[in-house]
C-alpha cells in the first residue's frame, strides 16, 4: 500500500475531481428549489408626504 504524506497542509485537487465529489455528496439530497414557497409581502414604495 502506498504511503501518503499528510503534513496538515491543504491538498490541491482538480476542478473535475472537485465536481465529482460534490455530485456524489448531493446525490441523496432533495432539490432545494422544489417545494420552496415564498410569501409575497407588500411594502410602501414611498413614505407619505408630511402635511403642512
Amino acid at each position: 500500500m502506498a504511503h501518503s504524506t499528510n503534513n496538515g497542509a491543504a491538498q490541491a485537487i482538480s476542478a473535475v475531481d472537485f465536481n465529482e465529489r460534490v455530485k456524489r455528496m448531493l446525490v441523496d439530497k432533495p432539490d432545494p428549489k422544489k417545494g420552496r414557497q415564498y410569501q409575497r409581502t407588500q411594502f410602501q414604495s414611498k413614505r407619505p408626504a408630511p402635511q403642512k
